[in-house]
């Protein structure tokens, strides 16, 4: 498994980002690879598309071959949003990456790269072990019709499926990245989808809306139980409406 962080340090006036502060998106980037390169032994694509580059700060990790830092300059068609901008950075790490190119097991764990995936290590361990590597892994709103893409478990050649639609997006159209997503998911009938049976701990600030992720402290056994039968809920519903 790989993680893809995905990045964007300079937005430069990308329609509907409400953190748009250089440094302060470069701190939170700073922070979020750090925490992956401490607490998780996954090797690491960073992949940004503003041409900025910090990559001296993690030379330690890029020499060691642990991990990957791959800058160009994208987002030229700011009109379509910030979902196209994510998909030109998964194509240019998809294309150009050698750690990916080079997978033992062809998984990617694409992750919002300013974020903070607290329990990253044991959601990739146990949805391996329980699961087809085929399946798709994301979380979905209850009524299945928008999944979150801030932090996705997929085989590479399902991100190449979905990357065919890429044209497609349009955040002014009201066509976004999660959209998209989801019909892919509904077309491919071949990837299993599977909501995650285990909540991700996500720590960091929306791009979109500038507001804080909530922090989940209250991961009780009986917590754990309701989510757990709540996952295995919307996955059946999905397959009842979907497949």
């Amino acid at each position: 498994m790989i993680l893809l962080l995905t990045g964007c340090i300079n937005p430069n006036g990308m329609p509907f980002t409400a953190l748009s502060n250089l440094e302060e998106r470069k701190r939170q980037y700073i922070n979020a690879i750090r925490y992956y390169l401490s607490n998780t032994n996954f090797q690491i694509v960073f992949c940004e598309n503003s041409g900025t580059d910090i990559s001296p700060l993690f030379q330690q990790g890029i020499a060691s071959g642990r991990m990957e830092y791959l800058t160009f300059n994208g987002n030229m068609d700011k009109e379509r949003g910030k979902g196209y901008g994510e998909c030109e950075i998964i194509e240019y790490a998809l294309k150009q990456s050698k750690l990916i190119s080079s997978s033992h097991d062809q998984l990617i764990a694409k992750i919002t790269g300013r974020l903070i995936v607290k329990n990253i290590y044991s959601i990739i361990k146990w949805h391996q072990l329980l699961f087809s590597k085929r399946t798709v892994f994301c979380a979905i709103n209850s009524d299945i019709s928008f999944p979150d893409s801030r932090l996705i478990l997929a085989p590479i050649s399902f991100f190449q499926i979905f990357l065919l639609s890429k044209e497609r997006i349009n955040d002014w159209k009201g066509y976004y990245f999660e959209h998209a997503l989801r019909d892919t998911l509904i077309k491919e009938n071949t990837y299993p989808y599977a909501p995650f049976f285990i909540m991700p701990h996500i720590e960091g600030i929306s791009g979109s809306t500038g507001k804080s992720y909530n922090q989940y402290n209250h991961y009780t056994f009986s917590f754990a139980f309701r989510y757990v039968k709540y996952a295995f809920y919307l996955r059946r519903r999905f397959n009842i409406e979907y497949r």
